[in-house]
């Protein structure tokens, strides 16, 4: 006779199903880390009054250069 359950069957439980996680490149639409903390860096500056000189080279650079030749 079993301690556990009385000499009963052991029934399996299941678990419930695992959530799908979130991963952050879902979320933010693919922007990879470096753009995201030169935005971040940029939006503190704008927010305390900073150089207009330097938010607007860190735009410049986020938005990955004006005018830029893709043909090598």
């Amino acid at each position: 006779m079993s301690v556990y359950g009385c000499g009963r069957e052991r029934r399996k439980v299941e678990k419930p199903p695992l959530k799908k996680s979130v991963k952050r490149n879902d979320i933010l639409g693919g922007i990879d880390r470096d753009t995201l903390l030169t935005a971040a860096v940029m939006l503190l500056m704008l927010r305390n009054g900073g150089d207009m000189r330097l938010i607007l080279a860190l735009g410049y650079i986020i938005a990955g250069g004006f005018g830029k030749n893709d043909n090598g």
